[in-house]
């Protein structure tokens, strides 16, 4: 089996997150590149030269999440890959580097589907999954699907076949029930998930671009800190801990991408409750309550005020007899009290 190659862009998008922690290209091992790799970002480079600069780059900053942070990074680099998670398993499929370094094994009842992740054993990249590859890989696939799953966390598992003597460090990037030690790698969720479409809405809005801003990546761990805590969030005191920053420099990494902590958790609760209305999981006084909201006449004015139309046509619009979206109302999100 020869060499497992990928373009020079993931190298690049590997020395841009060490550059942002302090690791410049001059403090970097010897590596084995083609001679255009550091400038020419569709240059071959081998998948285990990346690998192994990760494993050092780990080695000298053994606090950080790196590779999860890594996985991230690549997924807001790039561009949207499907539009409905069967495609993404269609995808899985298909001849390209991911399918070269896992099989996809997929089981569905009709109600629930079982997805589950092969290590193929490449003897040029590891005989057993690699703790880093996994790492990436789980970050990388949370954020490449969350246009497709970002108000159904609580309905998705997540069994990975390693233990994790910190679970904590997965929140800020993959906000799931993770069961560890697990016999196999495996996303567990409804079927009708499968289907649905990737919805930009369903993400809060952010200066997305390519490439990224460097706050991306703290607004992206900020929204899945939030994401799984929607009823009673943690506080941006709190939030900056779990990222490892003073507030000061949290507050500017939002601003940076166009945010702030109050707007980045009102878009949060009014995408998922949005969600939920229109699947009538709960009614507006159940979800006030759910989400946190003080009192119902917040939660339905803050509602209104975001997307046009009232809670209770929220139904309607998914069928399109209401119309409306998200746009300019996302600016005073701030102002209501919630």
């Amino acid at each position: 089996m020869g060499p497992l190659n990928c373009t020079a862009n993931s190298l690049h998008i590997l020395l841009r997150l060490l550059a942002s922690k302090g690791i410049k290209n001059q403090q970097l091992p010897p590596m084995d590149l083609p001679a255009d790799a550091l400038f020419n970002s569709r240059s071959r480079v081998a998948v285990s030269q990346i690998l192994n600069l990760l494993d050092w780059a780990q080695e000298q900053l053994p606090q950080q999440n790196l590779a999860l942070d890594y996985g991230l990074a690549l997924a807001l680099h790039q561009e949207t890959l499907f539009n409905t998670l069967a495609q993404g398993c269609a995808l899985l499929r298909e001849d390209n580097l991911l399918t070269r370094l896992f099989g996809l094994y997929q089981e569905d009842d009709g109600e629930t589907c079982h997805i589950e992740l092969r290590w193929r054993a490449n003897p040029t990249v590891a005989e057993q999954l690699p703790a880093s590859v996994l790492d990436v890989l789980v970050a990388w696939l949370h954020a490449t699907c969350l246009p497709l799953t970002a108000t159904s966390h609580s309905d998705i598992q997540l069994f990975l076949p390693q233990g994790c003597e910190q679970p904590q460090r997965y929140a800020a990037y993959v906000p799931l029930k993770i069961h560890f030690n697990a016999p196999y790698l495996a996303i567990r969720l409804p079927t009708r998930l499968l289907h649905n479409e990737a919805d930009p809405h369903n993400l809060p809005q952010l200066q997305r671009e390519l490439p990224p801003r460097p706050s991306m990546l703290v607004a992206s761990k900020a929204a899945n800190l939030l994401r799984a805590e929607l009823p009673e969030p943690p506080s941006l005191e709190q939030l900056s801990q779990a990222l490892s920053l003073s507030e000061r420099t949290c507050k500017r990494r939002l601003q940076d991408s166009g945010t702030h902590y109050q707007k980045l958790l009102s878009e949060l609760r009014l995408i998922q409750a949005r969600d939920w209305l229109q699947r009538r999981v709960y009614n507006v006084t159940q979800l006030s309550a759910e989400l946190g909201y003080s009192s119902v006449a917040n939660f339905s004015k803050a509602f209104k005020k975001w997307c046009g139309y009232s809670p209770s046509q929220a139904h309607l619009a998914k069928n399109g007899s209401v119309s409306g979206t998200p746009a300019e109302q996302n600016k005073q999100l701030s102002e209501v009290d919630a």
